[in-house]
């Protein structure tokens, strides 16, 4: 099964719009590091931790040792300690990245590293058949109106397609 170490902005918009579990559902191996986990807020780790509990979801702890090693890698500037930990662990249980990060995501591309945002989960979760087009495109809906940086063109094809199929 495939690794997949996802950042906080995933967990925040599929919780935002109740569709955590739709995360599980893909086949994946669902990791995050400790840092990302206490990023979410009280209300957001309510949902998330059924998923720790059952083991669906993996935390892993950044060791001291580990942050030197995350400090000397050349990272672009502003790109935030937590998403620094997220491209580390990624890098050494050799998996894909989630996340809707934009410098992150740039600099996994630069690195050759697999990174996917939001919409690529909505295809998947489409392509999986883990929730019908018209459900995709209604949730998708909902989070463009919580998540304002996503890319709205994208979305909105996305929405107009699924909506008429």
């Amino acid at each position: 099964m495939k690794i997949a170490v996802t950042d906080a902005n995933i967990f925040i918009d599929l919780i935002e719009i109740e569709s955590l579990q739709l995360l599980f559902d893909l086949g994946l191996e669902i990791h995050t590091t400790l840092s990302v986990y206490h990023q979410l807020n009280d209300e957001q780790k309510i949902f998330a931790e059924p998923f720790v509990h059952s083991k669906n979801l993996s935390l892993y702890p950044i060791a001291y040792e580990e942050w030197l090693e995350i400090e000397k890698i050349d990272f672009p500037p502003g790109l935030d300690p937590v998403d620094k930990t997220v491209y580390y662990y990624a890098e050494k249980a050799k998996a894909i990245i989630l996340s809707g990060d934009k410098k992150l995501k740039t600099y996994c591309v630069n690195k050759k590293i697999e990174v996917h945002g939001i919409l690529w989960l909505f295809d998947s979760f489409v392509e999986k058949q883990v929730i019908s087009k018209r459900t995709a495109a209604s949730k998708l809906q909902l989070l463009i109106t919580i998540n304002d940086r996503l890319p709205m063109d994208e979305c909105i094809a996305r929405i107009q397609k699924w909506s008429d199929e």
